[in-house]
């Protein structure tokens, strides 16, 4: 999750997205063989977002329906915040977002999973 003056960054889903299209999800991605959690960390969000990160702490393991885990970081952004820059196959908005304003949004499952569990409590909301 990557957090600035209290605001979460999430992005929409493209439509052309096999699994829940449309829904909002975090910047992330999927581990490679032989990669470190917080290498594919920072390739997953720039490859998504174009930022480059700094400081990833693991916040918890969330454990989703099916056969996936996610490891739950708290990221800063590197340097200054450049436009972010989309993948439109992947995604096709992005909003920083109050983490009581997710409630507005129509979230990927994990999310509203790591939202119940108080994952997002290191947002200030203020």
């Amino acid at each position: 999750m990557i957090a600035r003056g209290g605001k979460l960054l999430v992005l929409r889903r493209a439509p052309s997205m096999s699994y829940k299209p449309g829904t909002w999800d975090l910047p992330g991605g999927h581990l490679v063989i032989g990669e470190l959690f917080e290498e594919c960390l920072a390739r997953e969000i720039e490859e998504e977002t174009g930022l480059t990160i700094a400081a990833p702490r693991l916040l918890g393991i969330h454990n989703s329906v099916g056969p996936y885990l996610q490891a739950i970081f708290a990221c800063a952004i590197a340097g200054r915040a450049d436009p972010i820059r989309l993948r439109p196959h992947e995604h096709v908005e992005a909003r920083w977002v109050a983490p009581s304003e997710l409630a507005e949004l129509e979230l990927i499952p994990y999310l509203e999973g790591i939202q119940r569990r108080s994952m997002l409590d290191f947002v200030s909301d203020t």
